[in-house]
C-alpha cells in the first residue's frame, strides 16, 4: 500500500505546498489523492515525487519494502553520506567499490571521489586524500558549485593539518569565495555546516572576525528547513571567540553566544566543547552570563 502520509509529512517538513510538489510532475489533484487517499500514481510519477522529496520507494510504498529502490546508485550515495555523518567508515570501505564509476555523470563521479578522500582521511593517508580531492576537482565542469566548495574546504583542512598554511589559506579562501551555494538535502547540509565550522575557525584564528562572523551567520540562518542542533554549539562558541577578539568587547554578544553554546552543547552531549567553554570563561574571568534580550 502507498503510504501517502509519509509523502505529506516530508512535503510539509520542506515547506512545499502540493502545487509546488506537483510542478512539472503531475497535477495538484494527484498529489492530494496520494496524500489523503493513498492512491498510487504511475511508477514514473511516484519516482519523480520521491526524488523531489529525497525519499526512497521503500519509505513510501510498503509493497517495495523488501525490494531495492529504482535508483540503486542514489540509494548507495545516501547510505554513504549517512555513514560519514555516523563516522562509520567501514560502510564506505565496503560500499564504495560496488559503485561503477563509468556509469556516473561527472558530478556524481566527483561526489564518489570526495567520499574516497574521506575514507583515506580516516586512515591518515593524506597523500591519497589530496589525490582524490584534486581528481574530484578535475571532474567538475563548474568548481563554483556545492561540491567544488566542499572540496576546496577539505583541501584547506588537509594542508592545515600538514602545517602548510600558505596552501591552506589558498583553498580556504577559494571555499569562502563560493560559500553562497545552494544546499538540496540533509546530507549536503551536513557537509555544508562542517565546512562552515572549518572556515569560521580558520578566520577566527587569523583574526579576521568579519569573515568568521559572516560564515557563522550563514551556518545558523541559511537553509532553515534542514536545521539541526549538530554544529550549532560550535558555531556559537566561535561567535564568542570573535566577541572576545574584538576591542571593545561586546559583552552582550559574548554572553548570548556563550549561553547558547552551553545550551546546545548540553543538548548534544558535547562534553569536549563544554570543557572548552569552562576553560574560556575561567581564563577571561567570566562569572555571569545572561541571555540576550
Amino acid at each position: 500500500m502507498l503510504l501517502g502520509n509519509v509523502i505529506q509529512s516530508k512535503r510539509k517538513s520542506l515547506n512545499i505546498n502540493q502545487t509546488e510538489l506537483a510542478d512539472g510532475i503531475c497535477t495538484q489533484a494527484i498529489i492530494s489523492k496520494i496524500e489523503n487517499q493513498n492512491i498510487a500514481p504511475s511508477i514514473n510519477i511516484l519516482i519523480s515525487i520521491c526524488q523531489r522529496l529525497n525519499l526512497t520507494l521503500d519509505q513510501v510504498f510498503s509493497e517495495f519494502s523488501s525490494l531495492p529502490s529504482s535508483n540503486l546508485i542514489q540509494d548507495k550515495f545516501d547510505q554513504l553520506d549517512t555513514a560519514v555523518q555516523d563516522n562509520n567508515f567501514q560502510i564506505l570501505e565496503s560500499v564504495l567499490p560496488t559503485i561503477k564509476k563509468s556509469a556516473l555523470p561527472s558530478l556524481e563521479k566527483a561526489h564518489l571521489h570526495f567520499l574516497y578522500s574521506l575514507l583515506s582521511k580516516s586512515k591518515n593517508d593524506f597523500d591519497d586524500v589530496i589525490f582524490q580531492l584534486n581528481y574530484s576537482l578535475e571532474l567538475l565542469t563548474n568548481r563554483n558549485s556545492f561540491w567544488g566548495t566542499m572540496i576546496y574546504s577539505e583541501l584547506g583542512q588537509i594542508y592545515l593539518e600538514k602545517s602548510q598554511n600558505d596552501k591552506a589559506k589558498y583553498y580556504f579562501d577559494q571555499a569562502y569565495s563560493n560559500i553562497d551555494i545552494v544546499v538540496n538535502s540533509n546530507s549536503e547540509y551536513y557537509y555544508y555546516r562542517s565546512s562552515i565550522i572549518r572556515l569560521a575557525k580558520w578566520y577566527t584564528d587569523k583574526g579576521d572576525y568579519n569573515k568568521s562572523d559572516l560564515l557563522i551567520d550563514r551556518g545558523l540562518h541559511s537553509f532553515d528547513k534542514y536545521f539541526t542542533a549538530q554544529f550549532t554549539d560550535e558555531l556559537y562558541y566561535i561567535s564568542a571567540m570573535n566577541a572576545l577578539g574584538r576591542e571593545p568587547i561586546d559583552y552582550n554578544k559574548l554572553s548570548h553566544a556563550l549561553t547558547t553554546a552551553i545550551a546546545f552543547a548540553d543538548y548534544n552531549d558535547n562534553d569536549e566543547l563544554m570543557d572548552k567553554i569552562k576553560q574560556l570563561m575561567s581564563s577571561h574571568n567570566i562569572n555571569e552570563l545572561k541571555i540576550k534580550p
